[in-house]
């Protein structure tokens, strides 16, 4: 399950102003290894809980580390329900 980061925070982990569409991650090494999702404005407006969010589903699906390089912000995309980067910030 994904948890809910102070919105004043994320976008300084993240590294990276939240986007108008897309959803931007970062994960940040460590045991384990945490991926922080930036949702955007346009899921914001939705009023949504953030963990309803289908970026935050796919998180709790796991992640393949092969796919990822750390501590660099990406796009974020779902493939076959999986959180993947779509390509770097």
């Amino acid at each position: 399950m994904t948890d809910i980061v102070p919105e004043d925070q994320i976008e300084q982990i993240v590294g990276v102003p939240r986007h108008a569409a897309d959803h931007i991650g970062r994960t940040v090494p460590g045991k384990p290894i945490t991926v922080y999702i930036l949702h955007s404005y346009d899921c914001l407006d939705t009023g949504i809980d953030l963990r309803d969010c289908p970026y935050s589903l796919a998180l709790d699906n796991g992640i393949d580390l092969a796919r990822w390089i750390q501590n660099i912000p990406a796009r974020l995309a779902i493939v076959d329900d999986y959180l993947v980067p779509a390509n770097y910030v």
